[in-house]
């Protein structure tokens, strides 16, 4: 769910269309699923006249999907997860994207 004040803006909820082998690898491709969303929200303001200069922050309930994000090194049990999915390292290494930790009971 993506909001601008205090109005709702975007939400979806779907299945993702591929097959992942763990949690971290399924949490990371929503994660990306919604940096591409953030990036597009982020055009249409644009378009729209209004600049967006501070980082987007995401939600996000699992520590070791916003580590894997944050970190540039290689990591060896990630080597399975499909390029297009990293979309989101790009995006916070940038600043574009803040990945907020938040528990799962909030």
């Amino acid at each position: 769910m993506f909001s601008f004040g205090s109005g709702v803006v975007n939400w979806s909820s779907k299945k993702q269309p591929t097959f992942a082998l763990s949690n971290m690898e399924a949490e990371y491709k929503g994660a990306t699923i919604a940096a591409c969303e953030v990036v597009w929200l982020k055009k249409l303001l644009s378009n729209l006249g209004q600049s967006v200069d501070a980082p987007i922050v995401i939600y996000y309930d699992t520590i070791s999907n916003i580590l894997l994000a944050n970190n540039l090194v290689y990591h060896a049990r990630t080597n399975h997860i499909e390029v297009h999915y990293h979309f989101i390292r790009k995006n916070v290494l940038t600043k574009e994207i803040d990945l907020i930790h938040v528990n799962t009971k909030d």
